[in-house]
């Protein structure tokens, strides 16, 4: 028999309908294709009264089941069901944590995108709410906890916010009052993230094993975008792992994390402290990352070419190191020089 329009046979061998009526999409799943016929009919002419998944589950169940299969999974091992909370307990406050999902249908997601439109958020974080809601869902319906394919939210362009980085006087200022106050292995760290160009949680969970201080190497294995690079040390960098090893002596094992001594939280609470100290309270964007950023707008300035740059940075997309591109003086050295010649050439 063939399968009238409106009707999709799924991979599970079951049938998915879909069609508009009065403006509104229905949606529903029978187990054979005479059903999915039947149920179409029922569709078109009113009488189709939709039912819940035998399995059906609410929003709060999705999202707690969604959010320890993406922990178990995750290869960090910061990763833990805490940093979901927040992004959980909106969606949750939104719905409703008792809500079915298959009563949360595309015109309600909708509504919850004009909601976190209206909260001043940054389109990068309502993105990712969307995210895990639509992931949340359709873990459920890939699992028959629902009866219908979750809508999705339209994606939001990215802003292109500033780069924040350090110049050679904050730095400097930075280390200073760091080791002033006793917090030399905060100065290290500090200089390590800033000679290395790592994220936090790259630096933070470094062992012993993959570095090499004979061929000045450093391998990192786990990535915010799941895939390893090798960055080789700066003496700076080097010279830091030196006296970090020098800290440990004897006692390091391969399998130590290599600023294990460092507790982190201390670390975020003393760099607010530093932050106050140096007069920048206000600054919002002088946070760890600005390191980061600190590192690869220096490789760009020095004229490491973009690809280098976003290897070395481990950029899932030369887009991303392309962000920094305004940093390269050289090219606008050229562009200038080329005006001239042609103000020259034309008088």
């Amino acid at each position: 028999m063939q399968i009238p329009k409106g009707i999709t046979q799924k991979s599970n061998g079951k049938y998915a309908i879909q069609t508009m009526r009065s403006g509104k999409r229905l949606n529903a799943t029978t187990d054979t294709l005479e059903d999915a016929i039947a149920v179409k009919k029922q569709m078109l002419d009113g009488s189709f009264q939709k039912a819940l998944a035998p399995n059906s589950i609410t929003i709060s169940q999705a999202l707690n089941s969604y959010v320890k299969r993406r922990v178990a999974r995750s290869t960090s091992d910061n990763m833990d069901a805490q940093k979901f909370n927040w992004n959980c307990k909106v969606i949750t406050d939104f719905f409703g944590a008792n809500t079915y999902l298959d009563d949360i249908t595309a015109a309600k997601i909708n509504l919850f995108a004009d909601h976190m439109g209206n909260q001043d958020w940054a389109n990068s974080t309502i993105n990712y709410m969307s995210t895990i809601l639509y992931n949340a869902m359709n873990d459920a319906y890939e699992r028959e906890l629902m009866t219908a394919k979750p809508a999705r939210m339209k994606h939001l362009s990215l802003e292109e916010g500033r780069i924040r980085f350090l110049t050679k006087d904050e730095e400097h200022r930075s280390i200073q009052w760091l080791q002033m106050s006793g917090h030399t292995d905060y100065s290290d760290l500090f200089l390590f993230y800033i000679e290395t160009g790592m994220r936090k949680t790259e630096a933070l969970n470094l062992k012993w094993r993959d570095v090499d201080l004979r061929t000045r190497r450093i391998s990192i294995w786990k990535t915010k975008v799941n895939r390893a690079r090798t960055i080789q040390m700066t003496p700076m960098a080097h010279d830091v792992l030196q006296r970090a090893m020098m800290k440990r002596g004897n006692q390091r094992s391969d399998d130590d994390e290599v600023f294990a001594h460092i507790a982190e939280r201390h670390f975020g609470r003393t760099w607010i402290k530093m932050r106050n100290a140096l007069g920048m309270s206000h600054d919002e964007d002088f946070v760890l990352n600005a390191l980061r950023h600190t590192c690869c707008t220096r490789l760009v300035e020095t004229g490491t070419d973009l690809r280098t740059v976003m290897q070395w940075m481990g950029h899932s997309k030369l887009e991303m190191t392309q962000r920094y591109s305004h940093f390269i003086p050289k090219r606008m050295d050229d562009a200038v020089g080329k005006l001239d010649n042609l103000r020259y050439n034309l008088a």
